[in-house]
């Protein structure tokens, strides 16, 4: 008997646990309103590559080329540059709520808010990227925390309204300890749109605040683009280096011996 209501003790202590745990508000860092907070692992690897959307392949439990200390596996269709930004813009919509609630927007307002055109077309490719960034499945590891599972849970839309209910997993707090994410210049990504490379490169960058060489080879690899000819990727490089030095990003660079260095602009902190 005294063992029975031992046993219903430990279970009901149990069940109080787990629901103080669930109750708990886990909401992601609050950047600032020029900044889009983005974790590390997304941009120190070929997570969402420097492709055009006509080359995305399909990739089952795929290990992706990325910095030494994070490993990132992948099932799903190739994600790019494009992808990215719009997974940035609905977090940072997103931020202000808790993990794990739902998050109401218009695809007006999230068209708006990359600065695109808001036609019945971009709403059919925005409805597309969003049901691509749902049918993802990853698996991070980074600094011994773990994270598996969609970039977006899941999410409603109202045909007539074009209103859009999203829900984005608590569990993505985990990419977001300290120096696992990065606040990127939101300007500067959006002057480099349509520029792949660039972006991809302005972002890898962004999460070093003083850059280390780094072979091309390594940066094709990390950014995941197409080009794997050295002398035409050299030439590519230059060119999206150039615009990271227009745009202000980059004080300068150089190239020597295959080899990129690259001195940023200074900036005062991390989510400046």
């Amino acid at each position: 008997m005294a063992d029975k209501k031992l046993d219903e003790s430990l279970q009901s202590f149990r069940r109080a646990v787990e629901v103080q745990t669930s109750a708990q508000v886990i909401q992601l860092p609050l950047w600032q309103e020029a900044k889009r907070g983005t974790p590390n692992s997304f941009i120190r690897s070929a997570l969402f590559s420097a492709i055009q959307g006509k080359d995305r392949r399909s990739l089952k439990e795929a290990t992706l080329y990325s910095q030494q200390g994070i490993t990132v596996k992948y099932t799903g269709e190739q994600l790019n540059q494009e992808d990215l930004t719009l997974w940035e813009t609905l977090v940072h919509l997103a931020r202000k709520h808790p993990l794990g609630n739902h998050c109401s927007f218009t695809a007006h307002g999230i068209l708006k808010a990359m600065r695109l055109p808001t036609g019945g077309e971009q709403h059919r490719q925005l409805h597309s990227a969003i049901i691509r960034l749902t049918a993802t499945a990853v698996e991070i590891i980074h600094e011994g925390k773990i994270y598996f599972g969609s970039l977006i849970k899941s999410g409603t839309k109202s045909e007539p309204t074009a209103h859009y209910t999203i829900e984005l997993n608590r569990d993505l707090i985990r990419l977001y300890g300290e120096s696992q994410w990065t606040a990127i210049d939101w300007e500067q990504r959006l002057a480099l749109r349509r520029k792949s490379l660039a972006q991809a490169l302005h972002a890898y960058y962004s999460s070093h605040r003083t850059p280390y060489p780094v072979k091309l080879a390594t940066l094709q690899r990390l950014t995941g683009c197409k080009n794997t000819q050295a002398a035409s990727f050299k030439r590519q490089s230059r060119t999206a280096l150039d615009e990271l030095v227009k745009i202000g990003f980059l004080q300068n660079y150089n190239i020597e011996d295959d080899a990129v260095t690259v001195t940023r602009v200074a900036t005062l902190s991390r989510s400046e």
